[in-house]
């Protein structure tokens, strides 16, 4: 498909997608409400009057270990006047010789840096990439940024890049009292680091729980953590939560309100396997919905978390084929018990060593079938769950975790550097299907799709390149009805899927009845 350029493309949004937009604007206190819960990524209207982002994990020091840039996407007709705030600090705790019980002993420790103050300008329909490491007086080894702008719908996204890989994920437009983590790990040269950011004039306290080899740790050391105002605390728990295949972390504040995201680096410099950013989910959710599925040989499995303390959770992992007449897949029922992570595997030969006690889901999927996979709660408290894959550094995936996705919304926008992710997109209702369009802000100019469909309870997996999106463009997808999208960024040392950013006006809960056409399903292949 060809793009066009700008005066159709103002007559097609008024026709085709002007009701979509009109509703979302006028409606946006009550579909806020339906939502019903904390969501920390999502992007603002134009009609605000200033955004806030934060984006914690990276490091400033020069090592390559993950440095930090934060790449800022304006869609709108105005020069956007971004303030940073960049907090470094030095060397998070490690793991070192002693025992197990005296790490846990180990009261983690930073040096804070002077902050440093600075602003950017994003020019009108553009991307800007800000390294933080160049900006002046920035120094320290890990640093976080809250960004201000005057643009309400600015979008900021963050990429590390170190030796050991890639990484672009969203940053977060909210703190929360609490974040959760399903699929960490600290398997042998692996390396884990959580940073939790305080943004805010009042120390927050914090106390954090670990779910490891199939018991809850409080370590000492981790309970009671004073976050000073504006204040970033990289932890390192490597040394805390020592060769563990699968750690879920929980991460509540006493008092005040944090922002936490999780660090992943796999390997060294030496024979690098990935390199992962992901913040955690301050909410849990019933559905969790992967969009992307898990479509190479590389060992995957999907993790599930249950934090509560005091009930067992039942859940069902679905897999949806995307051949109409392809065999029904029998859903694998899960009980998860109070302060666990169950892990289910997927694809791979040696998908087994993601986890020991995984549940082997690979006899049932069959091989070449490209799916996608819902995570649904059938009773008791909603969960958290993340996609692992664990790569050998032959495949075209890199190690690393990443949460579905917890959200419906009828327009997702995300950055795109070189302007050749797939994205993949499913539509959940049962009844009707749905029209599609992208619109790529690049370079001042603003570049439309042709139309396209996806069928009820079904996905399309597209390419930016086929519909030809330019480099530095700031995407955004709009839909006839709310859908979940993911995306795979490629990179020279190995692609991997991670989430989009909704816009706020229409993100919903995701209501998915697929019960009714699995029985449909059934009956006709039976």
């Amino acid at each position: 498909m060809k793009v066009t350029r700008w005066p159709a493309l103002i007559v097609i949004v008024a026709l085709f997608f002007g009701a979509i937009l009109t509703k979302g604007s006028t409606n946006a206190a009550e579909e806020k409400v339906n939502l019903g819960r904390t969501v920390s990524s999502v992007v603002g209207s134009d009609s605000d009057l200033v955004s806030i982002w934060y984006c914690v994990s990276g490091t400033v020091g020069g090592a390559g270990v993950a440095d930090h840039q934060i790449i800022l996407g304006n869609k709108s007709d105005n020069v956007a006047e971004v303030a940073l705030t960049v907090t470094p600090v030095l060397a998070p705790q490690r793991s070192s010789s002693e025992s197990s019980v005296k790490k846990e002993k180990i009261v983690p420790e930073v040096i804070q840096i002077e902050t440093v103050l600075t602003s950017v300008e994003v020019l009108p329909r553009s991307v800007r990439t800000v390294v933080l490491a160049d900006l002046p007086k920035v120094a320290g080894e890990f640093a976080a940024v809250m960004l201000e702008s005057n643009v309400g719908d600015l979008v900021v996204e963050h990429r590390l890049v170190g030796t050991t890989g890639e990484s672009q994920s969203n940053c977060q437009s909210d703190a929360s009292e609490e974040w959760y983590f399903a699929s960490g790990t600290t398997r042998e040269e692996t390396r884990e680091i959580i940073s939790v950011f305080n943004p805010f004039a009042d120390s927050a306290v914090i106390d954090m729980n670990f779910v490891a080899d199939g018991r809850v740790r409080r370590p000492d050391a981790f309970s009671g953590l004073v976050i000073p105002p504006r204040s970033l605390l990289p932890i390192d728990i490597t040394g805390a939560v020592t060769l563990s295949e699968v750690v879920s972390t929980t991460v509540r504040a006493r008092n005040g309100r944090v922002v936490a995201e999780r660090l992943l680096i796999f390997g060294d410099e030496f024979s690098p396997n990935g390199l992962s950013v992901e913040a955690g989910t301050p909410s849990l959710a019933s559905i969790w919905v992967f969009p992307g599925g898990v479509d190479s040989s590389v060992s995957s499995a999907i993790q599930i978390f249950n934090p509560s303390e005091v009930e067992e959770a039942s859940v069902d992992i679905e897999v949806y084929s995307d051949f109409a007449n392809s065999s029904f897949i029998e859903p694998v029922s899960l009980m998860i018990s109070p302060g666990s992570t169950e892990t289910v595997v997927l694809r791979g030969e040696n998908a087994r060593m993601i986890s020991q006690d995984a549940f082997d889901l690979t006899s049932r999927i069959p091989s070449g079938i490209p799916h996608w996979i819902v995570v649904r709660g059938i009773y008791g408290p909603p969960v958290a769950s993340e996609r692992f894959v664990l790569s050998d550094g032959s495949f075209p995936q890199m190690t690393g975790s990443g949460f579905g996705v917890d959200v419906v919304a009828k327009s997702h926008v995300f950055l795109s550097l070189a302007g050749d992710d797939r994205i993949a997109i499913t539509h959940p209702s049962d009844d009707r299907l749905t029209q599609l369009k992208l619109f790529a802000y690049s370079d001042g100019e603003i570049y439309e799709s042709l139309s396209f469909e996806v069928s009820a309870v079904s996905r399309k997996v597209i390419s930016l390149q086929q519909f030809g999106v330019p480099d530095n463009s700031v995407v955004q997808i709009v839909s006839s009805e709310s859908v979940l999208v993911e995306r795979f960024i490629d990179s020279d040392q190995g692609g991997y899927w991670t989430r989009v950013t909704p816009e706020a006006f229409s993100a919903m809960e995701p209501e998915i009845s697929l019960q009714e056409i699995n029985e449909k399903e059934i009956h006709s292949h039976g």
